[in-house]
């Protein structure tokens, strides 16, 4: 099941239907057209409760995005997933445009920025994303070593092979991870620490 279908499916088992809350024309990022319309949403889904999902659609150029977010937002917290096979690798994530997500293990790290956008997919998910973004990286350069044992790590990781640590810090507390083998600390320095970076990247750009 592709991450679309995934989000699809838990919002067509919403347990009441959509509320529209909010709907604007604004000008588009893409072609500057005052014609892009942005409507906000509220459903009440299964694991995570009410969420707030924002669309938006160009009419002119067809530019759109999706964001997601837990409308029952708590306090900024760390949340630890110890992932040792393929049970851990089917928890659910609503992962928030503003959180940031690590692999300690590995030090991959997916950072948020001003194009980032919320989304509900599983720890096998992200792996995915980072398989997807090491291909694109590695393009021609499949064989070279470092290239190389990065694919083939993410790869078994991917089938459950791989024991590994998944690190979400939610600096909004509008992130929320489904599964037992999960706990929440406090932000710590690790999170200050990718915050920094991803503030940093962004100055830089």
């Amino acid at each position: 099941m592709s991450k679309k279908d995934l989000t699809n499916n838990l919002l067509k088992k919403s347990k009441k239907e959509p509320k529209l809350i909010f709907q604007e024309k604004v000008k588009c990022p893409r072609c500057g057209s005052l014609s892009l319309i942005v409507r906000e949403y509220i459903y009440t889904i299964p694991y995570f409760g009410d969420i707030l999902l924002t669309e938006g659609f160009c009419k002119k150029c067809g530019y759109k995005f999706r964001d997601v977010k837990v409308l029952d937002a708590s306090r900024p917290k760390k949340v630890v997933v110890e992932v040792h096979g393929e049970d851990e690798l089917r928890y659910l994530i609503v992962k928030s445009a503003t959180s940031a997500i690590k692999i300690k293990e590995k030090g991959y790290k997916m950072l948020p920025g001003p194009a980032s956008v919320g989304f509900i997919t599983t720890v096998e998910g992200i792996l995915l994303r980072f398989l997807e973004a090491t291909k694109v990286a590695c393009k021609g350069r499949e064989l070279e070593p470092g290239c190389k044992e990065n694919l083939d790590w993410l790869k078994k990781a991917v089938d459950g092979y791989e024991e590994f640590t998944l690190v979400l810090c939610d600096f909004e507390g509008t992130s929320s991870v489904k599964g037992e083998k999960t706990h929440e600390v406090p932000i710590d320095n690790e999170c200050e620490e990718l915050k920094s970076e991803s503030l940093s990247y962004l100055h830089k750009k």
